[in-house]
């Protein structure tokens, strides 16, 4: 057993060789249902939010349409009621300005009788005889005008009450259908949100590794779809030789770098450390003699331009 040999690193700080790593992903159902169409095939690239399949669901599809028609119907059953309470006023309303009209009418009939009678007096030059009681006070006509007066505002406010009390039982009617389609829209909002996730889309650029459906094929719930690589790895697995001075530290900053253009380099923090094992193919020198190394695990941002598998320097 042999660990890698120190002339691949200069200097007194951690430095040491590794190689880079992307974690496939997998895309599966979030429930039963058909595979209506595949969009991608093994080794297309897709970028974040291409769409990579779309599927289908039946009892879902049926729900929806349920939920639909029965908000449709309540709609329709609300406006068939706003026109009712409208027609309702508008019959009440009229109903009521022909009473009151009826009592006007008589009213004035009244006033029309005590205005002859009281020209007839004046013109034919009636002595008024002595006062009486009656004479002193309101005369019959009086007293049935002002009982019609009082007949008048108490139909009205009768009236008024009535269409009021109309008006608040209807608006409760109108408020429980709104209420009742409220809920049915948050259930139908739930349900068509389902739908949408039915259908898959890549939720990183990467490379499709292989696409386990076909075109109309049935799915189970939670099934693997469709597998695939990153496009840029967002790992790195770094292998420490030497003394003890020279080992990273957790949490340590790192610059990692392509092993073939110093250039390409990348911010990296040390995540975790591992076992001492035999290093990569990739890593081996062209002897027999095999290296080994601990393994130092650096976590790199996933926005870089190296490989899956590149060897890489890391300081």
């Amino acid at each position: 057993m042999l660990f890698i040999n120190a002339r691949y690193f200069r200097g007194s700080t951690f430095s040491n060789i590794g190689v880079t790593y992307a974690k496939e992903y997998k895309i599966s159902s979030d429930r039963s249902g058909r595979i209506k169409r595949v969009h991608v095939v093994p080794g297309q690239e897709v970028e974040t939010g291409d769409l990579l399949l779309e599927m289908e669901n039946a009892e879902l599809d049926i729900q929806i349409m349920k939920l639909s028609t029965q908000i449709k119907s309540l709609k329709k059953e609300k406006e068939e009621k706003k026109q009712l309470l409208v027609s309702k006023m508008e019959y009440m309303a009229a109903e009521n300005g022909i009473k009151l009209e009826e009592l006007d009418a008589e009213i004035q009939m009244i006033a029309s009788e005590q205005a002859l009678n009281r020209r007839l007096t004046d013109r034919y030059g009636l002595a008024a005889g002595p006062s009486t009681p009656l004479q002193a006070g309101l005369g019959p006509e009086d007293l049935r005008v002002n009982s019609l007066v009082e007949k008048r505002k108490l139909h009205q406010q009768a009236a008024g009450i009535r269409m009021k009390d109309f008006r608040k039982d209807h608006q409760t009617s109108l408020m429980v259908l709104d209420n009742q389609m409220d809920l049915l829209n948050r259930e139908l909002a739930l349900l068509v949100d389902e739908k949408k996730k039915l259908n898959k889309y890549a939720t990183e650029p990467g490379v499709i590794k292989s696409v386990s459906v076909l075109n109309g094929e049935e799915v189970d719930a939670f099934a693997p779809i469709i597998t695939i690589n990153p496009k840029h790895p967002s790992s790195v697995v770094g292998y420490s030789v030497g003394t003890a001075s020279h080992h990273a530290v957790l949490g340590q900053r790192v610059t990692v770098s392509s092993f073939d253009d110093k250039r390409n380099a990348v911010q990296g923090e040390v995540i975790g450390f591992g076992a001492i094992v035999e290093l990569p193919l990739i890593l081996q020198k062209s002897t027999a003699v095999k290296a080994f190394g601990k393994e130092v695990f650096i976590k790199v941002d996933e926005k870089n331009s190296f490989a899956t598998g590149e060897k890489v320097l890391i300081k």
